[in-house]
């Protein structure tokens, strides 16, 4: 059994992100039914030997006793729930071939969300543990992946690639597909790198990857990407205020993080002239020299804290959260008004419209269809299908293909309606808090929770695709596995 959780993680991990059947032409529908011939068969013979395969006494009494020391999770509910709500709104669909499918070319239907929703089952049961050679290994292709797109943002090209220009990157697909990708791997370098001992080869290893993965990030060309760094880190601030030690890992993770923007601006200063994309707010950042600044603040902080270390002074916890909490809130309060104050159509990219034309579609659904929604990736069928609507889209889009709400809770509350989006946001939430409560008996625990808040954050303003989806429900589904064992008696 267990090699079979290993062969299909290598699969994923190695083989979906560099498979190109016609270099970056219809690179989406590639990748998509690639997901489906590795995973479709792998979640089958899984799920068979789980329900179907013979056990010897032993292991019965084993899965016994840990059933009877479980308690039943939130995350559980929310877990199962996104699998009724799948099928429901697949039942009551008036486009049953869309939905199952997915849209040709996208392919996020019903057959490649349930694929990916049935894996996180799998794993949440708690049956894999994923060893630290297998870890090295899996991280490989992604790690290839972040130097290839630093090397692209600079007009180096190493592979000769059919389609090629700057709005793709690496052999992961559009801006917006890496940064979902980013979304997941860069966060679990960063908290890889948290929980290992300071300056032992797995630190110094994960610090590389982690520092790599970071310039990837600042260089991608995505603004959007900025909520993946705020989400990680503001997490994990909030993750080391508990305790001395941890907060001084944090501040090796800020030292980290300002010397990759420090890189990315040299990098900037002396090969601009090859980057060849548009400036973003990470860029901007960079060249504001905020690397420098973070690094010489974080070492302030640290010799600040040993000095209170050192007088005795405790590590008050609750005064530390409150004002983090009170800067953070006033912050956020901030950037909403500038956000209220600046939207229109165009904001992100031309997002504005795209929300407020989904929300006024959302507004203008019966009442059961505002309850279990239109069908899983059935946006653009439905406004076809309606004349009002398709002359709209038509109008705004013209030939191109809107199949999603750049946000994956409005489009979930569009395909799924309030009970999937309900369900959907349930389970990202439930699973982050239920990490949290557990993070002093499982202090791995944060290599779950990183990305997975990251991944939830950054999706807000993108969309789900098979190149951070399926990681993300695999790791939920590990999380809720940990938990499990977290709140066994």
């Amino acid at each position: 059994m267990q090699i079979l959780y290993t062969i299909y993680l290598i699969l994923l991990c190695g083989v979906l992100p560099i498979y190109m059947k016609d270099g970056y032409y219809e690179l989406g529908e590639a990748k998509s039914l690639c997901y489906l011939l590795i995973s479709a068969p792998f979640a089958a013979l899984i799920l068979f030997n789980i329900l179907f395969a013979k056990r010897g006494q032993s292991d019965i009494a084993v899965d016994e006793e840990l059933h009877a020391k479980s308690k039943v999770l939130a995350s559980e509910f929310f877990l199962y729930g996104n699998a009724f709500s799948v099928l429901i709104t697949f039942i009551f669909s008036s486009f049953k071939r869309t939905a199952f499918f997915g849209i040709e070319g996208w392919r996020n239907g019903v057959l490649t969300l349930s694929i990916a929703i049935a894996f996180c089952i799998i794993f949440s049961l708690n049956k894999y543990k994923t060893g630290e050679k297998i870890l090295v290994i899996l991280m490989i292709v992604p790690f290839l992946e972040m130097i290839l797109s630093i090397l692209n943002r600079f007009s180096i090209y190493p592979i000769d690639i059919n389609g090629q220009n700057t709005s793709f990157l690496s052999t992961v697909g559009n801006i917006n597909w890496f940064s979902g990708y980013l979304a997941i791997w860069v966060p679990l370098g960063i908290s890889l790198m948290f929980l290992s001992k300071a300056f032992s080869k797995r630190f110094m290893f994960s610090g590389l990857y982690t520092v790599v993965g970071l310039i990837a990030l600042f260089l991608q060309g995505s603004d959007g990407a900025t909520l993946i760094l705020i989400a990680c880190y503001v997490f994990m601030l909030f993750w080391s205020l508990s305790d001395r030690n941890l907060f001084r890992k944090f501040l090796i993770q800020a030292v980290v993080l300002g010397i990759s923007m420090t890189i990315v601006d040299m990098l900037i200063a002396f090969w601009g002239s090859y980057y060849n994309y548009e400036q973003t707010i990470l860029l901007t950042i960079c060249k504001s020299h905020i690397g420098i600044i973070l690094v010489a603040a974080a070492f302030f902080l640290y010799r600040l804290g040993r000095l209170f270390e050192e007088i005795n002074m405790p590590f008050r916890v609750n005064v530390y959260k409150w004002v983090c909490g009170v800067c953070l809130s006033v912050l956020a309060i901030c950037c909403a008004a500038w956000l209220i104050s600046s939207f229109d159509d165009s904001f992100g990219n031309g997002r504005g419209i795209i929300y407020r034309m989904c929300l006024d579609m959302f507004m203008g659904l019966s009442s059961w269809q505002k309850l279990v929604g239109i069908g899983q990736d059935c946006i653009y069928p439905y406004a076809m299908a309606d004349s009002m609507w398709s002359s709209s889209f038509r109008n705004v889009f013209g030939d191109l293909v809107l199949t999603n709400a750049h946000c994956e809770f409005m489009t979930t509350l569009i395909e799924r309606g309030l009970l999937g989006a309900f369900l959907y946001i349930g389970l990202f939430i439930s699973v982050i808090y239920q990490l949290i409560k557990i993070k002093e008996k499982e202090p791995q625990a944060l290599a779950f929770g990183l990305p997975i808040i990251s991944y939830l954050v950054y999706e807000q303003i993108s969309f789900s695709q098979v190149m951070s989806m399926p990681y993300a429900y695999i790791l939920v589904g590990m999380g809720i596995g940990l938990c499990k064992v977290g709140n066994r008696d």
